[in-house]
Parts: C-alpha cells; structure tokens; sequence
C-alpha cells in the first residue's frame, strides 16, 4: 500500500502544467467547523481533512529514493518540534504516545512516520494572504488514487471556513523535474551528454562568488517520464538554449517553468520559454560537490534537484 501511495504521489503535482479535464467554475462554500480553527497549519490540515492527500512529488522518493522513509522521519524529527504549532497540530492528529511516562521514551521512526509524511504535505501547500482569508490553489489526489487527481482553488478564512471557486479534474503534474537526454554538461574535459555522466566524474561548478571551480559528481539521478511530460524550450536572446523539466532550479532559486520572455537568466534575456511534449523516455539531473550544487547545462547556470 506504501509503495501504491508513494508511485501515486510521484505522478502527481511538482513539476509542469496540468493535463487531462476541463477547469469549471463551481463557486460552493463549505462551512466553518465548530470552534475556532486558528493557525495557518491547522487551516492547511483543515483542507487536508476535506479534500484529501496532497497530489505533489515527494522529495524523499523523487528525482530518487534517498534512503528508508523511517529513517529519514527520525532524522527530521527535529525539524518537526522546531515550529510548536506545527509539532502541535501533528500530534492531535496523530496521538502516537499515550503513557504517562516522564520524560517521554523516544520515538521511533515508525512512530514518527505517519508525522512526518503529514509535515512534508504541510510543507508543500501555500496559503496566500488574501483580505481576511487565505488564498489556495492545490491538487489533491481523487478518491480512486492512481494517476487521478482535482486541482482545487479558492479561499479558507481563519475560521475554517472555506470558499472554493475553482475544481479541475485530473488536473495532474508530471513530477521528473529533470534535463532532456542529449543536454551538454561543462567539465575540464569538454562537454558530456547528461545521461553519459557518472559519480566521480569531474565538472565545473560556481564557487560562492560564482567563479567557475573543478568539481566531482557526487549523484546522478534518471527518471522513466511518460509520453506526455512536459519540458520548457528556453532560448536566451545570445543563442544559448535548454529542454528542462518545469520544476528544474535556476542557479537563482527560480524555477524553468517560471520563465517568460523578457525575464533575465545567467546574464541573457530570455528570448522564449515555451513549453513541448518531450518523448525521450527519461530525464536527468546531477549534483556536483561544492557549496552551491550547480552546474552549466549547455551553457546555462542551474541549480539541481538532488540537493
């Protein structure tokens, strides 16, 4: 079941534009529950409750498996009692400890497993400030699972009270946020095809002052995507250009898919940013050594998704 979850949530949203469905307005107003909701993290739990699973790209499973999902709840453990409320709202959803022990027994990983794939969903979702609400635009998997999932938009206000104006069925995302087959890599030895790169292999990267610096692969990544993923063909006006998934970093903290002609990148002009059906069957990524984890794709600065 795990496994079923997690190749769902793979297919979902991260990366591009949706697919598949007809958006149709259908204006509806769910009512507050009782009492006073209050905090932006139980609003984000609130719309979980209500609609679902969040249709997003787990950062522990894509572009690769990093290690047991147990393991890495125990390693994020402090991340999660970081931030009170959030440690709050989790553990009311997820009452794990219920003996009057003083100080309280460690958790396991196990344990910490159903909070912390809650925390990363949370971590996912974005409200907006808007008047005195919040604004949302998510995908939440449909109740069938599988590749089915209904981006919904519209509004949650402090009282849990929520507002929808928007419903998109099997509005889905490719999550391979990756670079096209065939993408050039600068090294010392001269530029290599992406998916010909192996760990150890030398490459330039940018230092902290952004000076071109020997590098080595520490990671390379390779994702199957389906016929109908979507990349962005970017041209930059001195004739430099990049097939990237949409979700692909910038050396900026920008993302591909963000692009529009006119914008700057890597000291040019975007000329065009379109988006094209990429049917090369898989995409690629690495992750340089180094502070700042980038790289030149055909001459192009970009950050990667393996950091």
């Amino acid at each position: 079941m795990r496994l079923v979850l997690c190749c769902a949530l793979l297919l979902a949203a991260c990366g591009g534009a949706g697919s598949g469905g007809i958006a149709s307005p259908s204006a509806s107003v769910i009512p507050a529950p009782s009492g006073t909701v209050g905090s932006e993290v139980l609003l984000k739990y609130r719309l979980l409750d209500q609609f679902g699973p969040l249709a997003y790209c787990d950062p522990d499973f894509y572009p690769i498996a990093r290690a047991d999902e147990a393991s890495l709840a125990k390693q994020h453990e402090p991340d999660m009692r970081a931030d009170a409320d959030t440690w709050a709202a989790l553990m009311a959803h997820h009452p794990i400890i219920q003996i009057a022990i003083f100080p309280p027994p460690p958790l396991t990983g196990e344990q910490l497993l159903p909070l912390y794939r809650d925390w990363k969903m949370l971590r996912a979702m974005a409200l907006t400030p808007s008047g005195g609400a919040f604004a949302f635009s998510q995908r939440f998997m449909s109740a069938g699972g599988g590749r089915d999932a209904t981006l919904i938009e519209g509004t949650i206000d402090r009282a849990g009270t929520i507002a929808i104006t928007k419903r998109t069925p099997n509005s889905f995302v490719n999550c391979p946020i990756c670079l096209a087959a065939g993408t050039r890599i600068a090294t010392p030895l001269g530029e290599v095809a992406v998916e010909s790169l192996s760990v150890g292999m030398s490459v330039w990267t940018a230092d902290a002052s952004g000076a071109r610096v020997d590098a080595v692969v520490r990671a390379i990544g390779s994702t199957p995507v389906p016929s109908t993923h979507e990349i962005v063909a970017l041209a930059l006006t001195d004739g430099r250009g990049l097939l990237a998934s949409p979700g692909h970093p910038t050396s900026d903290g920008r993302h591909v898919g963000e692009l529009r002609a006119g914008d700057t990148l890597d000291g040019a002009i975007v000329a065009s940013a379109e988006r094209v059906r990429y049917a090369g069957g898989f995409t690629f990524d690495l992750l340089p050594s180094g502070v700042t984890g980038t790289y030149w794709a055909n001459g192009v600065l970009l950050g990667s998704t393996l950091r």
